[in-house]
């Protein structure tokens, strides 16, 4: 930004540049740094108060102004982080939630699955030892109609080598029916 500026500050550097000639006169004659006269510490003085308000009104607010803006900048910029930094953290917090229902969700799917698959496996077992109970009674029955038929045909075979006569249907079912029912006796005994 360019600024005009105005007539009383060149008249203001006029007379510094004049004091400042008049200064390097009495140098010239011999004189330190605080010899001189009383209308040149008023000079001196004059100027550093006009150079102070000129730099005050064009310099050092337009540098104040600037560093402000800056400030707020800076401020706004730490806000958005911070606001960002908020929702990031909201955000996580989120996603840790779900990630823990997914868990929580999945350890019960899997413990409803194993508690299906292990009611399924004794479904499956408890069958099978019910077909193998049916079919070791079939095999008992079959087995025992087939000891009783070879009973049978022993104890006709022995009745006609001891009778030395052939046994009648009839005789034979007698003989049977005695020795099952001898048998049934031993058997509950």
């Amino acid at each position: 930004m360019r600024t005009k500026i105005p007539a009383t500050v060149l008249i203001v550097l006029f007379l510094c540049a004049a004091a400042m000639a008049s200064q390097d006169e009495a140098a010239g004659e011999g004189g330190g740094i605080f010899s001189g006269t009383f209308a040149d510490a008023i000079w001196t003085v004059v100027a550093f108060v006009l150079v102070a308000v000129v730099l005050g009104r064009f310099a050092w607010r337009p540098l104040l102004e600037a560093l402000q803006t800056r400030q707020k900048y800076i401020q706004g910029q730490i806000d958005t982080a911070d606001i960002a930094r908020k929702k990031a953290e909201k955000m996580l917090e989120d996603q840790k939630q779900q990630a823990l229902q997914i868990i929580t969700d999945a350890t019960k799917q899997a413990q409803k699955e194993a508690e299906e698959l292990t009611e399924k496996a004794r479904r499956e077992v408890q069958e099978i030892r019910l077909r193998a109970q049916e079919d070791i009674k079939h095999a008992h029955v079959a087995a025992s109609e087939q000891l009783w038929k070879e009973v049978g045909d022993v104890v006709t075979t022995l009745g006609s080598e001891v009778l030395e006569r052939t046994i009648t249907p009839q005789d034979n079912q007698r003989f049977i029916n005695d020795a099952i029912l001898k048998l049934r006796q031993k058997k509950n005994e």
